[in-house]
This record gives structure tokens, sequence and C-alpha cells, in this order.
């Protein structure tokens, strides 16, 4: 038991560290696609949320999206003065979104997932990284545009009206290709990562 839990342990923080990583070096974070496709850099980082909860199920999940969104509160604070800052200087905005995607696609391996055919995996594991993507972009909008209208939010660039389609607008183009490439990364690296940790014993 107690080797187990040191296992899970190492994991967690092997992805908290890949985490980081993302998050100071920006191209390690983003896949920038302006040579390919006009202005759309897909985040990257949320996919090694859901990859993590994938591995090391629902609660770490949980835990690794929360300590993404801490980081993102803390930048959002240390460098303010961008309209991303002042997205992310809620932490309901920051870290609920992040947390409610690593439980969800923990828990949602666990329960479909865990332990059928490679061929079911391949399928889900896709699933899984698109909504991963989603549940992140949705919950960022979504908590953004219950602030903004609570607190008054006057900012340059920050319409008074509408605020939920200005938001739509903002994130509907990037949002597209998160979406793809979460479904890519997330079966190629799952694939390939969750019968090596489902041999030493990591069943999520």
């Amino acid at each position: 038991m107690t080797n187990n839990r040191t296992k899970y342990l190492v994991l967690t923080i092997f992805f908290m560290a890949i985490v980081i990583i993302q998050v100071v070096i920006p191209w390690l974070g983003y896949i920038p696609l302006g040579a390919f496709v006009v202005g759309a850099a897909p985040t990257i980082i949320q996919f090694t949320v859901a990859i993590a909860a994938i591995i090391l199920g629902a609660r770490w999940g949980a835990f690794i999206g929360a300590f993404w969104g801490l980081i993102t509160l803390w930048q959002a604070w240390s460098t303010p003065g961008t309209i991303g800052s002042l997205i992310f200087q809620n932490p309901i905005t920051a870290i609920v979104p992040r947390l409610l995607m690593g439980f969800l696609i923990g828990w949602l391996f666990n329960q479909l997932l865990r332990g059928k055919s490679a061929r079911i995996q391949v399928v889900g594991l896709a699933f899984l990284g698109a909504l991963a993507a989603l549940i992140n972009t949705v919950g960022v909008v979504l908590s953004t545009a219950v602030g903004f209208k609570v607190m008054h939010t006057n900012f340059t660039g920050v319409p008074t009206d509408n605020i939920l389609g200005w938001l739509v607008s903002i994130v509907a183009f990037n949002g597209i290709f998160e979406v793809i490439t979460g479904a890519i990364l997330v079966t190629i690296i799952g694939k390939i990562l969750v019968p090596l940790a489902e041999k030493s014993g990591i069943k999520g």
C-alpha cells in the first residue's frame, strides 16, 4: 500500500513539474499554429491535466487541475494590465474550471473506459481529450461573464453589453483547434501511458 501511494505521489509531482514548465516556457504550453492557420494557438496545459487525471484518477486529477489554476491566479495578479490577466484574477475563473476538468476526466475514464478493450479506449480517449478542452473553455467563459457582470467590470476593450457573446467570439476560434488538439494528443499519449501505468499498479 505504501509503495503504491509513493508511486502516485511521484507521478503527481511529475505532472505538476510538467505544468510548471509549460507555464514558464510559453511555447511548451501551447501549439502555435500561426504558420498554418492564422492566429490559432491552442493551449495544451489542460491536456497535461487530463492525462494525469486519466492515469491517476479523479482525485489527483482535480488536485493537479487546481494546482494549474493557482499558478494562473498568481500570474494574473503578478502581471496585471491585460484582459487575460483581468479574467484570471477571479479565483473562481482561474481555479474551478481546471479543478472540475481534472476531476470529471478522471472520473469518466474510470467509470467508462478502465479495463475496456484497446479499441474502445482509443475512441474514449479522443472524446475525453476534446471534452477536457470544452470543460476548461466553457467554464472560463461562463465564470468570466458572470464575474464581469457582478463586478461591473470597466476595462479597455471590454463591452458593457453582451459580455458572454464577446467572450465567445474571442475564444471560439482557438477553442475549435483546442478540441481537435485535445482529441489527438490525449489519444496518442494516453494510449501509450495508460497501459504502462496499469502494469505498474497505477489504476486511477
